[in-house]
């Protein structure tokens, strides 16, 4: 397994936006185009960008033969690639990237302040009385650690919203060890591990074994232009 991030609020996030665009698809740059806000597109594209450039390099091939496709719930995995598994996830000025031989669910987020009954929605009963319970100075930080492990078993998973978030429950009591149960299903999807990589964000990746990444690997932006132009 390998972890990569690309910090967007660095200016020549923004000085490359423009030729980074010939690097994604179509359909990629029409999606890009809707977006609102700079920052919102700005994630995006680095997002595409930086799997685009890790797959050419992982399998050989050019970007130009790159074929995604997608399952019943929107995950999309490479076609005529079966051990070049990934995921994506953006959040503020973070974009990171875990890839590997097995399927696997990442995400971040950036702790912003949140009505804490959204819990009682997304937990199951025993996470939300934990978090509940945490210090008020604390509890913000406890949110997101739970929120970053069930996003990323979600998305390891694949059945989007269709898996309830409260048939399934973390306990942080002894950490780093992290306790993980299941109701009315099994998973192969048992492994998590969590990152640092901003003290404003939570990180969190979901695996099928426990051969994690050791670190992030932070990818400089003008090093991934400039190998992303010669994989065209």
């Amino acid at each position: 397994m390998e972890i990569y991030a690309i910090d967007t609020s660095k200016p020549e996030a923004d000085d490359h936006y423009e030729s980074l665009l010939n690097r994604v698809s179509t359909e990629r740059r029409q999606k890009l185009d809707r977006f609102l806000h700079r920052e919102d597109a700005l994630r995006g594209l680095y997002a595409d960008v930086l799997l685009r450039w890790l797959a050419c390099r992982q399998l050989k091939v050019s970007n130009a033969s790159l074929q995604f496709t997608y399952n019943a719930f929107g995950k999309p995995s490479l076609l005529n690639a079966p051990a070049f598994h990934f995921n994506v996830s953006h959040s503020g000025k973070w974009v990171v990237c875990a890839v590997d031989d097995h399927s696997l669910g990442i995400d971040i987020e950036q702790l912003r302040p949140i009505d804490f009954e959204v819990g009682r929605v997304c937990f199951s009963d025993k996470e939300y009385d934990t978090l509940m319970r945490q210090k008020a100075e604390s509890r913000l930080s406890y949110f997101y650690d739970l929120w970053t492990l069930k996003e990323s078993f979600v998305k390891a998973e694949g059945q989007g919203l269709t898996l309830p978030l409260k048939s399934f429950s973390f306990d942080l009591s002894e950490r780093p060890l992290i306790g993980f149960t299941t109701e009315g299903f099994t998973s192969e999807y048992c492994h998590f591990k969590q990152y640092e990589i901003d003290g404003h964000y939570k990180m969190a990746v979901c695996a099928m074994h426990d051969h994690f990444a050791d670190l992030v690997q932070q990818v400089d932006i003008h090093t991934l232009c400039l190998e992303s132009a010669a994989q065209a």
